[in-house]
């Protein structure tokens, strides 16, 4: 009996074992149509027998697309470090098993006036989904270049453009109004708020809802309670004494990330007062470092890996039907209550 070396099986080979066209074997592997379900699964079958593994490197350059999902981010040293982040690629690597992609990461650097449509011809990228943008600049111009070449892409954010397109975001209302909401029942009227990146779709769209909703709420409308962070753990350490040296302290802080929340939580306690106890505090994401800080930290759940996994699922399903409308969907968020209020 012949022996293959699978590394060298071709369709060529697996036409020859199951009697057709190498034209026939080729259909079956790319997924197409015109061929019989009995006779797909004959040489699926034998394909699977010879150890084929298709050359996906080789299939690019012959059809110029790939097979790949390019997830794009603005330039950020720190992005794998992040547990937000990594969060939400779970899930966009768990919807790439599903459709049988793999998965591969590219830096956007504004200051070299890079852009999306860019790196999709580039690295042969048909599927895009980007993550964080960066509003100081209109990529509008980018986003009808990815359209008008056959590029297939949602936001893994609240698109701020006119345009309609696939995206995923978490309802931000909602989520800042059950934070003011688990607050005033705890009688807490005075809450300071740590901004997030005025750059970003999240960080003034949680600003706007905080306004809005204490007002509403009863809660004092001092602005001096509202400080600017950047979702860093940083910002929340630089802004929080802010708030707590006012002549009027809040009794609560609401920090619009998790990374925020914990900064301010290491000042509070460097200066020698107690969580809950002397102030609460309260972040948004529920990232993993939120249930292992000290006390545990009250946050808003994001469903980071749901959202990554719904991000690609609208992309596919842009290729895959023309009449698809592209969608906006706005991830219910979730109340989790732990030790810090």
């Amino acid at each position: 009996m012949k022996r293959f070396e699978k590394s060298s099986i071709t369709i060529k080979d697996i036409a020859k074992k199951a009697g057709v066209a190498h034209s026939t074997v080729s259909l079956v592997m790319n997924d197409r149509e015109h061929v019989s379900p009995k006779l797909r699964e004959k040489i699926l079958k034998i394909a699977n027998e010879m150890g084929y593994m298709p050359n996906m490197v080789a299939r690019s350059l012959i059809s110029k697309k790939s097979s790949t999902v390019g997830v794009v981010f603005p330039e950020n040293p720190h992005f794998f470090t992040i547990t937000y982040f990594l969060m939400i690629i779970e899930g966009i690597q768990n919807a790439c098993k599903k459709y049988n992609r793999a998965l591969m990461f590219f830096s956007l650097d504004q200051t070299k006036g890079e852009s999306y449509y860019q790196i999709s011809r580039k690295w042969l990228i048909d599927l895009m989904i980007i993550m964080n943008v960066d509003y100081t600049r209109d990529i509008s111009k980018d986003i009808q270049d990815l359209r008008d070449n056959g590029i297939y892409f949602s936001f893994l954010t609240k698109y701020l453009g006119k345009e309609k397109v696939n995206s995923v975001c978490v309802d931000n209302y909602e989520g800042v109004r059950m934070v003011l909401e688990h607050l005033a029942s705890q009688g807490h009227k005075r809450v300071g708020y740590i901004a997030g990146n005025p750059n970003s779709a999240d960080g003034p769209e949680r600003t706007q809802a905080y306004k809005a909703l204490y007002k509403k709420m009863g809660l004092d409308q001092d602005e001096e309670l509202i400080v600017q962070g950047d979702f860093t753990f940083e910002s929340g350490e630089r802004e929080a004494p802010k708030l707590l040296d006012l002549k009027k302290p809040p009794t609560a802080i609401f920090a619009a990330s998790d990374y925020m929340a914990i900064g301010a939580m290491r000042v509070i306690k460097e200066r020698g007062l107690s969580i809950p106890g002397d102030i609460a505090v309260m972040g948004f994401d529920n990232t993993l470092e939120a249930a292992y800080v000290e006390p545990a930290l009250t946050t808003i759940r994001q469903p980071l890996q749901e959202m990554g996994e719904k991000a690609v699922d609208l992309a596919i399903r842009s290729m895959n039907d023309e009449s698809f409308e592209p969608q906006s969907l706005a991830i219910k968020p979730e109340l989790i209550k732990r030790q810090s209020c």
